[in-house]
């Protein structure tokens, strides 16, 4: 949840330090999860989204008369985190970066749960990194498309069709047995 308000933004926007901390205090798990799916490395990611706050803090002037502070900060990290990718060339496949507990219960289905989990976030990670965080997104954290959008700086029709592409990959990595059709397209079977 986002306490923005014109009043503040405005106060933040005219040097008022305490005004943009207020601003930016309830958006910093947000930026920082934003920032770790993409580089995917806990560390890097505090990095990246310290680097979007003093970003926004100087270009704060430059934010536009009753534009949306979050979506502009979301998408500075956003912008800072698709520039180290670019940087490295490469799309890290991380060890730890999905965490999770297993189920509580019955200790056969708890298995089983945290079996299914690892081979999801095993798929996942193998994404490339925006249809990684696309996916995320709208899937996991049922972020709505134009807002997704938004905090990735793509147009909602390319951030639906890396969620479809992304869900088709992932289908294909979780699948036994995929299947090659015509063209080459990976068809899977699916249950859901």
């Amino acid at each position: 949840m986002t306490f923005e308000t014109p009043e503040l933004v405005a106060r933040a926007r005219a040097g008022d330090e305490q005004a943009f901390a207020d601003l930016v205090r309830p958006d910093w798990p947000r930026l920082y999860r934003l920032c770790l799916r993409f580089v995917q490395d806990p560390g890097r990611a505090e990095d990246l989204a310290q680097e979007a706050l003093t970003r926004a803090w100087l270009r704060l002037p430059q934010l536009r008369d009753g534009a949306a502070f979050t979506p502009w900060l979301l998408q500075t990290a956003a912008n800072l985190a698709k520039n180290e990718l670019r940087r490295r060339r490469e799309e890290p496949v991380p060890d730890q970066a999905f965490a999770y507990s297993a189920a509580e219960g019955d200790a056969s289905s708890g298995l089983l749960l945290g079996e299914q989990r690892r081979r999801i976030e095993w798929a996942l990670a193998r994404l490339p990194a925006m249809q990684r965080v696309a996916v995320e997104f709208v899937l996991r954290d049922e972020i709505p498309y134009r807002e997704a959008a938004g905090m990735l700086g793509v147009p909602v029709g390319t951030l639906k069709t890396l969620v479809h592409r992304g869900r088709a990959r992932l289908r294909a990595a979780l699948s036994d047995e995929p299947q090659r059709a015509k063209g080459g397209a990976v068809h899977v079977k699916a249950d859901y």
